[in-house]
């Protein structure tokens, strides 16, 4: 008797499905950095509650950065 083909993932989809997450990581990371430059902003105008402001919804991003990270082997 031969075996069942076990099924199994082209390693060409593997490598496609990796470069998909590292892109969006980049992505995220650049509206990260972006955000961050805008409270950078808003500090150096000594407007306190702009920078506020420029900080919602940052651990979100970092969140969803991480766990796209966690993702790759």
């Amino acid at each position: 008797m031969t075996k069942p083909n076990a099924p199994s993932r082209p390693r060409d989809l593997d490598e496609v499905l990796r470069l998909c997450v590292l892109e969006r990581a980049k992505t995220i990371n650049a509206n990260i950095l972006s955000q961050l430059s805008t409270v950078t902003t808003d500090l150096d105008a000594e407007a306190h509650r702009a920078a506020l402001g420029g900080l919602d919804g940052l651990e979100q991003r970092i969140a969803t950065l991480r766990s796209l990270l966690l993702l790759l082997p």
